[in-house]
């Protein structure tokens, strides 16, 4: 029986492009809530989201993560008034 452990990734020299456009298809999927303006960058500021989609690229879970976008809150408000 072999036991092999588990490391976590590591960019040891940069190699991983992150862009403006990665940084918002984040907290698009993962907080809607903070894709206005002014929410959206302390999001990314204080919630480190760009460590955040580097670890995620690494581990090959960044399309699976941002795939899951839900539906806009204002659509659903929007609905709500017309039914």
């Amino acid at each position: 029986m072999t036991y092999h452990l588990y490391q976590h990734p590591v960019d040891l020299f940069g190699g991983v492009v992150i862009t403006d456009d990665d940084l918002y298809d984040w907290v698009a999927s993962v907080s809607p809530v903070h894709t206005n303006e002014r929410g959206y960058a302390l999001y990314v500021q204080r919630y480190n989201v760009a460590d955040k989609v580097r670890t995620s690229k690494l581990a090959r879970t960044f399309d699976a993560i941002t795939a899951r976008r839900p539906p806009p809150y204002h659509a659903r408000l929007a609905l709500h008034q017309i039914l």
